[in-house]
């Protein structure tokens, strides 16, 4: 039985669509990311991942996260991810054993890396302090679960910020940078005093969180 007039046509037309649209389709960081890595930085990203692997801690987040240069990379004309220089390895390494940590104590439940290093022309286009740890390495924005308990954050890091260097920033309380450049603390205006690990409890809490 033939089919009715146009209705081959059609279905190519159809066809065609289906497959211009699919090749519209946004394509997922993860994707971009092995597009990147394709674009003849294999060995250099190789490099990098057997350096995590030797110290541990290659599976603590996938690369397409670690390598993530920040948010406004359309905007800024950057790639968007970068490999940070060889000699800041180390404090990557040092940075992602915290992060494990964090996993481990179940602090960081779904979280995601939206920033490790910056160059400095994109860090100053990010928006980026001058003195910004993205610039050196080991500094890792995170964006956080809708659940996360920010004052379980800030416990571990009174009980463990002195030995691992913890530096937690709150951009607001669902973004997070980690660092491990030293103990310290600062909240959504970029001052010690605004950090939620800092702030006194109201007149009473803490009676109540001893009960």
């Amino acid at each position: 039985m033939r089919a009715p007039a146009g209705v081959s046509t059609s279905l190519k037309t159809t066809g065609a669509l289906a497959l211009l649209l699919a090749g519209c389709a946004p394509q997922t960081p993860e994707q971009r990311f092995e597009r990147w890595r394709g674009e003849g930085r294999q060995a250099q990203v190789r490099a990098y991942s057997d350096y995590l692997a030797r110290h541990g801690v290659a599976a603590v987040a996938p690369l397409s996260q670690q390598l993530r240069s920040g948010r406004n990379w359309r905007w800024c004309g950057a790639d968007e991810f970068a490999l940070p220089p060889r000699a800041s390895w180390p404090r990557s390494v040092a940075t992602l054993r915290l992060l494990a940590e964090l996993r481990a104590a179940g602090l960081i439940d779904g979280a995601r890396i939206v920033s490790g290093y910056r160059a400095p022309d994109f860090n100053r286009c990010e928006g980026g302090s001058r003195q910004s740890r993205h610039m050196a390495g080991g500094a890792y924005d995170l964006e956080l679960a809708a659940d996360t308990d920010g004052a379980k954050l800030c416990a571990f890091w009174r009980r463990r910020g002195a030995a691992t260097g913890f530096g937690l920033g709150f951009y607001d309380r669902r973004r997070l940078h980690v660092d491990t450049a030293g103990m310290r603390t600062w909240g959504g205006d970029y001052s010690r005093k605004t950090s939620p690990c800092l702030q006194r409890p109201p007149v009473g809490a803490a009676a109540a969180a001893a009960l």
